[in-house]
């Protein structure tokens, strides 16, 4: 009986690495969730009808965003203090490599001046990785934490 317990016990944890492989390769070389703090100013609105932030990252060498967020429902529902919203990221940051952009959606509060959207990296850097943004609207510029969290296949 104890014979069985012991080979089954490299059998499940090889499994585990087949099915979970972000689990299994957690070791050290898998790049970490990235964090960057973001300051930006109400750039106004543009043809298309977003509403533009642009401004800088904290730290990374002053990479420049941009924020264009669209509200999803119809224009009468502006009123509300509470918008469902899509966003598209841009950054370009001034190392090589490191330029991406993201498409977000979620929900901004603005009676309360807080956001939270999140949605994928769709090309450049961390490619496919997942972003969750975590925002404060102070006098109408968007302020906060932008999370990176590496695709599961870079893994």
């Amino acid at each position: 009986m104890s014979q069985l317990t012991v080979l089954r016990t490299p059998l499940l944890a090889a499994l585990a690495g087949l099915l979970l492989p972000g689990v299994a390769t957690r070791s050290g070389n898998a790049p970490e969730p990235s964090r960057l703090v973001f300051r930006t100013e109400f750039a106004g609105v543009d043809k298309a009808g977003d509403c533009l932030w642009s401004g800088r990252v904290d730290g990374d060498g002053g990479a420049v965003v941009t924020l264009a967020l669209r509200q999803v429902e119809d224009p009468a529902q502006a009123a509300n203090p509470v918008w469902h919203v899509r966003a598209h990221w841009s950054l370009t940051a001034p190392r090589p490599g490191r330029s991406f952009s993201a498409d977000l959606e979620g929900m901004v509060d603005w009676k309360a001046g807080v956001g939270r959207l999140s949605g994928v990296i769709t090309s450049g850097w961390m490619r496919g990785g997942w972003v969750q943004q975590d925002a404060r609207l102070v006098s109408g510029d968007v302020r906060g934490t932008l999370q990176i969290t590496p695709a599961l296949a870079s893994r």
